[in-house]
């Protein structure tokens, strides 16, 4: 039997992981670090076979005694949303995270150096602004770049990216961690904008689509950064939780195939991309057919006034995020399933009208 150990599995992405989980993995010892007593009833009303861990990012003595008995540690970064940018000499940083806590990442590492399984995995669950800093660096908020990563054919360039953005200490801790401790495994999940009804205990809602809804309803018309031209990859929660189930059965097959882990382990996840102000167009379209707003037209917004709307909404919004997934799709093996941007985008209209409508 083997054990597995999550954190944020009350959040968005970290919740439907977990239920994917379960799912995938019956016999499998799971526990869950949460951060109260009510959090653990809510976690295990859902999810019964579960064990909750009490504690927060700040319980370093229980992280890494959870992470040296676990076979595997799945751990959602704090916000995906960090990027930082060098601008000529000067190191211009966007701190979209308040912080990506490493003190709680040290104490993973700490525990998988000190366990005693034999090859012990660490999934991490980061997000794909780590491709969105020349925009940051320019200003260009709401226009297209074209470069597209692929995290097969272009490993390097990414994980030069990665290593040279000081915000990102947790993945830079996970890329080094194999050279002092080889018997340890890593990989890093990049995640575009997910879309999608999480399946989770508590957080069952997305950011980047369901803000933009709200933002269209409240106004009464569509929103766009700038030109709107700016371009994310995009996929569905549940696309994102079968990545992450598909490397922990890789793990548990004890695999130490150079190209899935460690410095190697770098996954994106995408089913398609679409620019913003095209998401845009559709959501004030369908939001105007269903007689929420009067004016399907989508306005243009400077990046300040959209960081006044949502969180980091310059970011959100405004920049650009193209990838290709490669890598799991080859060596792998895995193909989303979730519906697409196109068929979901309904649906969040739908909900965030409701929700309004219920603060009334």
């Amino acid at each position: 039997m083997s054990r597995i150990f999550i954190t944020g599995a009350t959040g968005y992405i970290g919740g439907d992981v977990l239920f994917a989980l379960t799912q995938a993995f019956r016999n499998s010892n799971i526990s869950a670090l949460v951060r109260s007593e009510s959090r653990a009833s809510q976690l295990t009303d859902k999810f019964p076979s579960v064990t909750p861990v009490i504690g927060d990012l700040d319980s370093t003595a229980k992280i890494t005694s959870e992470a040296s008995e676990a076979d595997v540690v799945l751990r959602k970064m704090l916000s995906p949303f960090a990027v930082a940018v060098d601008v000529g000499t000067l190191t211009k940083e966007k701190d979209l995270a308040s912080s990506n806590h490493l003190a709680s990442a040290t104490a993973i590492a700490q525990g998988l150096t000190e366990s005693k399984r034999e090859k012990p995995v660490w999934i991490q669950i980061s997000g794909a602004s780590l491709l969105s800093g020349p925009d940051i660096a320019a200003n260009a908020y709401g226009e297209p770049r074209s470069q597209e990563y692929n995290d097969l054919q272009g490993i390097s360039e990414i994980r030069s990216i990665i290593t040279s953005s000081p915000k990102r200490a947790v993945d830079n801790l996970l890329l080094k961690l194999s050279a002092t401790n080889p018997h340890i495994r890593t990989a890093i999940i990049y995640g575009p904008l997910i879309y999608g009804r999480g399946r989770g205990p508590v957080n069952q809602r997305s950011i980047q689509l369901p803000d933009l809804a709200n933002s269209t309803i409240q106004h009464g018309h569509g929103l766009k950064v700038g030109r709107g031209l700016s371009c994310w990859s995009n996929v569905h929660v549940s696309d994102i939780a079968q990545l992450a189930v598909k490397l922990t059965q890789e793990a548990s097959s004890n695999s130490q195939n150079p190209s899935i882990w460690n410095e190697n382990g770098i996954y994106f996840a995408e089913n398609g991309k679409m620019p913003f102000g095209e998401i845009s167009q559709r959501v004030a379209s369908f939001a105007a057919e269903q007689g929420l707003i009067k004016d399907p037209t989508v306005k243009s917004i400077d990046a300040d006034a959209a960081e006044k709307l949502t969180a980091h909404g310059a970011v959100l919004w405004g920049t650009n995020a193209q990838y290709t997934a490669a890598r799991a799709r080859e060596l792998l093996d895995w193909q989303p399933q979730g519906p697409s941007l196109e068929e979901e985008i309904p649906r969040a209209v739908e909900e965030e009208a409701s929700q309004s409508n219920s603060k009334l």
